[in-house]
């Protein structure tokens, strides 16, 4: 009987098993039949315009697909229930979609993405007619706020980093021992480019040699980079083109950053920015302190980093009058002492063959106003105005140089607003005296300009694909007359993804004084002799843009760049003169004309970019049997690979500099090299902390020679054409309260 129970129970348990599996085949059945396919069209939501081989991925599995050349996707397989959709694009925020399937339509459906900070309209502010980047026929160059921020991130102490990464651009030191910089756009010497705050000229002149060393980017929204004359726009002194620093605008929610920056040379930089606005108030206020010890990095007994102190206050008004009429109110004030020279020296350990120290104090003040007034909702009075005094007293142990610069500018300006032509016109006055106030110099170098301009200028979008942008500009100098500046820049869009500029215009540069000869020699016998003809230029720049995804998340964009500069009686010094540091200048008897072409190639992959920029210049000076322009990299390569994990707070970076061979005034050439770099960034919570190591190689130009020559006590320097300060490792800690 056990046993026939036994059985029995067998055979229910055997029926039980058939029946299990028979009702799960039925629901794995159903579930399979139950799959659904979905489409959508993915477009960008500022545009409407497709957005092809975008993704979307079903969250949490790997199916999945990529748009087409119309932004059209279909992914099948998909249960049925609450089901969640990923869609992303490069330079988009990703977004994320729930859908209840099986839906309710078969048609597909539209989903629009959101620009990342990176990729949103930028509105570019230094050709006066606010249009965006995309729309104007000059070609404007923008690190835009998250760049800035990042390189704020890295070298929060100068923007001398900043633009030294940037293509086109290079960073010279102009003193071996005092660090004194200046830059060149497109291998032009520094005292062509023009820099501006906010559209203002408040750096140059006796200023220039310093200016990059002393402005803190934090306050920094962005910066608008133009190339090839910009006369037409800004009067003297933008042959090579200008570079115009923006600052950030208060808003309804405040911020508050502090950054904190320790090198491993004894540099240390403290800097804070706070923005608030509240009803018809606004205000920003920058903060900067900045130190480093002197240090001997090549053991030659002089400084290669200099020691310095500086101090940077920068507050700003925003009064909203209504909304119609906006007035702003600026002010900054900066102060440095830098010492550099023999290390016995600067220590107070003087003797009979330790006697040379090169100390630079300078004091920077400079306010400005700017009043808006909208007409009808759409055009634009504006009105305003700056003023700048800047004293800088240079000391060595044998020369007392001094001097007081002071310059103010002044604008009126009317801009209309039509359906095809944004319309500028107005007038300015420019004023820039310098008074020698203590003579170490044996010869005075006072002058004084006084400068009427007046100017107009249209964006003028014929169709969709053409615009132009003629403009024009007459300057009235009282000691060198006229100057008449036409210029004329045009657009043409052949298809969505590529597009070509051609621009050329007049320019010109009154003479002065400060050059870098000047700065290396540190204005001990410096002759500026009466009747220096201003010199004149002429510039053609064309480039080509082709932007496109080449497929998933592959995106590309290159654009090509040719140039053509030719500067008429260029102001030199006598070469003659130079190995006896002395500087006489004089109008060479020729030309410069410089000529080349820059490709700049941009690879994104999901969280990777590489950034890929190599410029190509072959100045040369007609005045002197055609030698090649001396300090110019002829060949200069720009490489940068990015990795950002957005979520998680991740950056990182890697970079290579390559400096092909440059020559020297002599025509010496000099040996080609490579600077290596790396950092590391991570987000916790409100702070940023960042790892950074520059020029990892440790090249200096005192391993390949030795730079000081002559009497040890008022030493001759060699022209710098390599760093001296070598590797350099600094830590960052970034707080944003808000």
């Amino acid at each position: 009987m056990k046993h026939s129970l036994t059985d029995g129970s067998t055979r229910l348990f055997t029926q039980k098993r058939r029946l299990f599996l028979v009702v799960v085949f039925i629901g794995n059945l159903s579930i399979l039949f139950a799959q659904n396919t979905f489409t959508a069209i993915i477009k960008d939501e500022d545009t409407k315009e497709v957005l092809p081989f975008a993704n979307v991925i079903l969250k949490g599995t790997q199916i999945g697909g990529s748009a087409d050349s119309t932004g059209k996707v279909t992914i099948e397989n998909i249960p049925d229930g609450k089901q969640t959709l990923v869609f992303s694009y490069v330079g988009y925020r990703k977004k994320e979609k729930d859908f209840t399937f099986p839906l309710k339509t078969s048609q597909p459906v539209i989903v629009y993405l959101e620009k990342s900070e990176e990729l949103q309209t930028v509105t570019v502010v230094s050709t006066r007619t606010n249009n965006r980047i995309e729309e104007i026929p000059t070609r404007v160059e923008v690190l835009g706020n998250e760049e800035v921020v990042e390189e704020t991130g890295i070298s929060p102490g100068n923007i001398s980093k900043l633009l030294g990464e940037t293509s086109g651009i290079n960073v010279q030191r102009t003193s071996a021992v005092s660090g004194n910089v200046t830059f060149r756009i497109q291998g032009l010497p520094g005292k062509y480019t023009q820099l501006l705050k906010d559209g203002f000229p408040a750096y140059g002149g006796f200023a220039s040699g310093l200016s990059l060393l002393q402005i803190p980017p934090l306050d920094l929204k962005q910066v608008e980079i133009i190339k090839g004359s910009a006369s037409t726009l800004y009067g003297s002194d933008a042959i090579a083109g200008i570079v115009n620093l923006i600052s950030k605008k208060p808003s309804d929610k405040q911020g508050f950053s502090i950054l904190l920056n320790l090198t491993h040379k004894g540099g240390s930089d403290i800097s804070s920015f706070f923005s608030a606005e509240k009803g018809k108030v606004g205000f920003t206020l920058l903060t900067g302190f900045n130190t480093q010890k002197a240090i001997d990095v090549s053991g030659n007994n002089f400084t290669d980093i200099p020691q310095y102190n500086r101090v940077v206050v920068i507050p700003k008004f925003f009064l909203y009058l209504n909304e119609d009429d906006h007035l702003i109110i600026g002010l900054a004030v900066s102060y440095e002492n830098r010492l550099g020279g023999d290390v016995f020296a600067i220590k107070n350990q003087v003797d009979a063959m330790h006697s040379f120290y090169e100390n630079n104090e300078t004091k920077y003040l400079s306010g400005n106003v700017k009043y808006e007034h909208e007409v009808k909702d759409r055009d634009m009075l504006t009105v305003r105005g700056n003023i700048t005094n800047y004293n800088r007293v240079l000391k060595t142990n044998v020369n007392v140089f001094e001097g007081n610069q002071v310059t103010s500018f002044s604008e009126i300006s009317y801009l209309v607003k039509a359906k095809k032509h944004h319309w500028v016109s107005g007038v300015n006055f420019y004023y820039d005296r310098f008074l020698q106030t203590k003579t170490g110099n044996s010869f005075l170098l006072d002058y004084s300009h006084q400068t009427v301009g007046v100017f107009s200028q249209d964006n003028w979008q014929i169709t969709e694909k053409l615009s132009l942008e003629p403009g024009i500009r007459y300057d009235y100098n009282l000691n060198n007359r006229g100057f008449f500046l036409p210029r004329l820049a045009v657009m043409y869009k052949f298809v969505k993804q590529f597009s070509a500029r051609l621009s050329g215009g007049l320019g010109y540069k009154l003479p002065t004084p400060f050059t870098d000869d000047a700065e290396r020699t540190r204005y001990q016998n410096v002759i500026f002799p009466d009747g220096l003809k201003a010199e004149r230029s002429m510039g053609v720049n064309l480039d080509f843009t082709f932007k496109t995804p080449l497929f998933k998340e592959l995106f590309l964009t290159v654009n090509q760049a040719f140039f053509i500069v030719q500067i008429q009686d260029p102001i030199i010094a006598n070469l003659d003169s130079l190995p006896y540091q002395t500087v006489f200048y004089e109008n060479a008897g020729g030309k410069l004309f410089n000529q080349g072409l820059t490709t700049n190639i941009r690879l994104s992959l999901d969280d990777f970019t590489l950034y890929v920029d190599y410029t190509l210049i072959d100045a040369r000076k007609k005045y002197d049997d055609n030698k090649p322009l001396e300090l110019t990299p002829q060949n200069r390569i720009t490489s940068t690979l990015a990795y950002e994990d957005e979520d998680n707070g991740w950056k990182a970076g890697l970079e290579a500099f390559y400096f092909g061979h440059q020559f020297l005034e002599d025509g010496t050439k000099t040996p080609d090299y490579w600077l290596l770099g790396a950092s590391v960034q991570k987000r916790i919570g409100h702070f940023t902390l960042v790892l950074n190591v520059e020029n990892m190689l440790d090249v200096r130009q005192t391993r390949y020679e030795n730079i000081v020559s002559g009497d040890l006590n008022n030493p001759v320097f060699s022209e710098l054409w390599a760093p001296l300060d070598g590797v350099l490792g600094n830590f960052v800690l970034k707080f944003n309260l808000f």
